[in-house]
C-alpha cells in the first residue's frame, strides 16, 4: 500500500507548454526503449521476450506522443 504522507518523487513543471511536455515525454520514452532493448539483448528465452515486449509497448506509446506533436 502506498504511503500518501511522503512527497511525490517527481512533479511536472507547470510552466511547460503542452508541446514541451510531450517532447520531454517522447525523450523519456526513447530512453526507456533503449534501456529495454539493451536489457533484452543480453537475455534469452521468455525473459528476452518480455524485455522486447516492453520495447514494443514503449514504441507504441511513443508513436502516440509523436502523433500528438504534429
Amino acid at each position: 500500500m502506498l504511503d500518501n504522507t511522503c512527497e511525490t518523487p517527481f512533479l511536472a513543471n507547470h510552466s511547460l507548454t503542452q508541446e514541451q511536455a510531450l517532447t520531454h515525454a517522447s525523450d523519456l520514452l526513447r530512453c526507456a526503449m533503449a534501456t529495454a532493448y539493451e536489457c533484452g539483448d543480453s537475455l534469452t528465452g521468455s525473459k528476452r521476450d518480455l524485455a522486447f515486449s516492453v520495447v514494443h509497448l514503449v514504441e507504441m506509446a511513443n508513436a502516440m506522443v509523436e502523433r500528438s506533436l504534429r
